[in-house]
């Protein structure tokens, strides 16, 4: 036997160690703020959720989230007026997956299936909520593997052509944020600082040559002791973003990126009673990939074939769309009017909906724009507003089906800004870029080895002897088969040869059989 020749290609990708969806029922209650009507009909329920936390334990994933609900309703007064409500409910669940350890890689994604609101028979301002969730959780890990590209001459092959996601190179870099913000207007004062909690999440990233740059948000939620005679209990709430790049060697602009962010640490201490100080260690992760079209070889006849099994994304296909949007409005109050625009900052685009239909993504989203503009008053004072603009497109994928996965990513090439009068009109370019994948699951090929041939037997006169260079797998019996002798003339010709003893390139005696009379 001897291993052949044959053309190898390595892959980086991220093995997948094993996935699962399972349901959670989040119950909470709802209260209608102090400043709203008594709810007389609910006329609908905008609900989403999104995953917080997502942690591995041996063969398990713990997931951290929040349900959000946009209640719109009818009020209970004779005026019957319109209102809405904004509610958040936490949850925590875990999904059982087989295989997965700490240090892995894991995504998540977790969709509502369906909800129900009833009115709380002890209290007509408050509603119990059920909401059943859809949990799913993936668990990778990269490795590498050198895969069979081309079948070995002397062997038949079948070979599959697969797209797959192959890791340019994986970086890892802890950053510190740090964040100093008053306590809010309509919260008193902090005695003591009893429990901090921390989340974070990557709004944009970009990938520039050598190099990936981040963008993302960082959300306290701190429960203090309040400065006040009776000491209550209270919870305040910060949000604010954090940039930074990692040095990802190889990396080029056209490529992908994957960025996921760990939060280490996070340290909360009193500047003063009405102002706060924020350190928080991340750990970022970029994973930048490109996607590889491989021809990898799955069935070997006629030779020995060592198989590995590839679990990984298999792309079906992706394809970029571009987006123009326009929004005029005016100042909101009690904003003043604009005499001048200073700066248009885009402070995030959020994917809010994705959608998977037959050779198609239908996507919804909204950018978050922030303006910085000098006030139409007399002493000129400059302001920030926002604007969050909605977006609805599709981009074509040839292949796609409902229940295959997508990755989107959205980010805005141009935008401008201009005072029409009292309004405000801005316009941008957005370039929205979808990948569908499903995972695959296929034995390929990493080496074969190819039987050596059996040389031809050289002609041999009646009476004469052949010398003969022993070969792998040689016995007595084999070479009498070949030559048409004996096992005892054999061992005749070889006086001291031990016949379970033979070696490789060891030189025999063959006799020639005699001549058939």
């Amino acid at each position: 036997m001897a291993t052949s020749a044959v053309t190898t290609e390595r892959l980086r990708v991220h093995q997948v160690i094993n996935e699962n969806t399972q349901q959670t029922v989040v119950r909470g209650k709802v209260t209608v703020p102090e400043a709203k009507p008594d709810v007389d009909k609910i006329l609908s329920t905008d609900k989403a959720a999104k995953i917080k936390k997502l942690e591995i334990v041996p063969d398990k994933v713990i997931v951290e989230g929040t349900l959000t609900l946009q209640i719109v309703y009818v009020a209970f007064d004779p005026a019957q007026a319109v209102h809405h409500m904004h509610v958040q409910l936490p949850f925590t669940t875990f999904v059982d997956v087989p295989g997965a350890q700490p240090g892995m890689e894991v995504q998540g994604k977790v969709t509502v299936e369906d909800i129900n609101i009833i009115r709380s028979r002890e209290d007509a301002r408050q509603f119990d909520v059920a909401a059943v969730l859809s949990v799913f959780v993936k668990v990778t890990q990269i490795q590498e593997v050198d895969v069979l590209t081309q079948c070995p001459a002397g062997a038949t092959c079948k070979t599959e052509m697969i797209k797959v996601a192959h890791v340019v190179a994986s970086k890892t870099k802890q950053v510190i944020v740090s964040h100093d913000f008053h306590v809010p207007e309509e919260k008193p004062a902090v005695d003591k600082i009893l429990e901090v909690m921390v989340s974070a999440e990557i709004t944009n990233k970009r990938v520039l040559k050598n190099k990936v740059i981040v963008d993302g948000q960082v959300t306290l939620e701190i429960l203090y002791v309040a400065l006040e005679p009776d000491q209550p209990v209270h919870q305040l709430h910060r949000t604010f973003s954090f940039s930074d790049f990692i040095e990802v060697p190889g990396a080029e602009p056209e490529m992908d990126v994957r960025v996921d962010v760990r939060v280490e640490s996070a340290d909360v201490e009193q500047i003063r009673p009405d102002r706060l100080r924020a350190d928080v260690v991340l750990m970022l992760t970029a994973n930048v990939f490109e996607t590889k079209q491989v021809n990898v070889v799955t069935e070997v006849a006629d030779a020995h074939a060592m198989m590995v099994m590839l679990k990984i994304d298999h792309v079906i296909g992706e394809d970029t769309t571009q987006v123009v949007l326009r929004d005029t409005f005016e100042t909101p109050e009690p904003k003043p009017e604009v005499d001048k625009i200073l700066n248009i900052t885009v402070e995030k685009v959020e994917i809010t909906e994705t959608r998977i239909l037959k050779n198609k993504v239908i996507i919804r989203g909204d950018v978050i724009v922030q303006v910085v503009y000098v006030a139409a008053l007399e002493d000129q004072p400059v302001h920030a507003l926002h604007r969050k603009i909605p977006f609805r497109t599709f981009v074509e994928i040839p292949g796609a089906e409902e229940g295959m996965e997508v990755d989107v990513r959205a980010t805005v090439e141009f935008i401008t800004a201009d005072k029409e009068g009292c309004n405000i009109t801005l316009e941008l370019v957005l370039k929205v870029t979808a990948r569908v994948f499903e995972t695959l699951q296929k034995e390929v090929a990493v080496e074969v080895t190819v039987p050596t041939p059996a040389p031809t037997p050289p002609v041999c006169a009646p009476g004469e002897v052949i010398r003969y260079p022993v070969q792998p797998g040689d016995t007595f019996f084999k070479l009498a088969q070949r030559y048409g002798t004996t096992v005892e003339a054999i061992m005749q010709a070889n006086p001291g040869v031990s016949p379970e003893n033979l070696q490789v390139g060891q030189v025999i005696n063959i006799p020639c059989p005699p001549a058939k009379g």
